[in-house]
């Protein structure tokens, strides 16, 4: 290797580094070494123990405001071997703040998830409730946990997620995916949305929920007529959710009598699952607690 020793250099056209992905960086560099990462686009020094960003800490593992991370994806990309708990997650419009990351591999099938929202057996979230149009937060600190409890931060209101998720801790162990701890699961990819603009429109994921991973076995209940699962049911007036299911013992949707999900209109719950009449298979029929989940 061919070595320069001089006080001061001049580049009219630039200083060109070698390059280097975060994977293939060597570590057998004297102190100072200097390269370009081009997974992230910075220069990156060598401290004689670990890459530092120049002009900035080292690799943003999520453990302070300045190593932030863009998500907790970004965090297992750092660190595969970090546990779950709160990081530092840099959220658009609003910087820094703290999230709770779930990073194990058996949640949600893979990790690099954020707890965007979560709710106990209440009135808190109702349908109709400002949480779900405008980016308030609830408990925003103190909520950072799986305990149970009302809870909101700004992973739901700025987080473009590309994969979101609602856990049921209330309901049967099962669903569209799998948790560490007895949950009914929803999960849905090619969202690319907060969770705030997701939950206020329509989008209809299925109409025939019945024969369906996120329905069968769940302890939600159903009508053997009109079906529909998705976001943001307003088919019927009366029976509308955030993300659930529309039912009617009829074909049609002009007299429901069952709703079930995230914020039923009819109940006036944060998550549950609401009789009427007229119901064909008979669920818990209570509030519930949920968790919505971002990627």
């Amino acid at each position: 290797m061919s070595q320069l020793n001089a006080g001061k250099i001049i580049a009219s056209t630039g200083v060109e580094f070698p390059s280097y992905t975060t994977n293939n960086r060597p570590t057998n560099l004297g102190a100072g070494a200097t390269i370009y990462n081009s997974d992230n686009e910075e220069l990156e020094t060598w401290n004689g123990s670990e890459w530092m960003v120049i002009g900035g800490g080292s690799d943003p593992d999520g453990s302070s405001p300045d190593k932030a991370a863009t998500s907790a994806a970004a965090i297992l990309a750092v660190n595969p071997t970090a546990p779950d708990g709160v990081y530092w997650i840099l959220l658009p419009s609003v910087g820094a703040k703290q999230i709770y990351c779930a990073l194990n591999s058996n949640h949600l099938g893979g990790g690099g998830w954020m707890l965007a929202w979560k709710c106990t057996r209440g009135s808190t979230f109702g349908y109709n409730s400002n949480y779900w149009t405008s980016s308030n937060v609830y408990n925003e600190t103190s909520g950072l946990n799986l305990n149970d409890g009302d809870h909101k931060n700004h992973a739901f209101n700025h987080y473009v997620a590309g994969s979101i998720a609602a856990v049921f801790p209330d309901l049967n162990n099962g669903g569209q995916s799998s948790v560490p701890y007895s949950a009914w699961t929803w999960k849905q990819s090619g969202v690319g949305q907060t969770a705030l603009t997701r939950l206020q429109s329509n989008q209809q994921l299925s109409s025939n929920p019945r024969g369906e991973s996120m329905y069968q076995g769940s302890g939600f209940t159903n009508q053997n007529g009109y079906q529909w699962y998705g976001f943001n049911y307003t088919g019927n007036n009366g029976n509308r959710v955030r993300w659930g299911f529309g039912w009617n013992n009829e074909g049609d949707q002009g007299s429901n009598d069952v709703s079930g999900g995230i914020a039923p209109v009819r109940s006036g719950a944060s998550a549950g699952d609401h009789i009427y009449c007229c119901q064909g298979t008979t669920g818990v029929n209570r509030t519930i607690r949920a968790e919505i989940w971002v990627q």
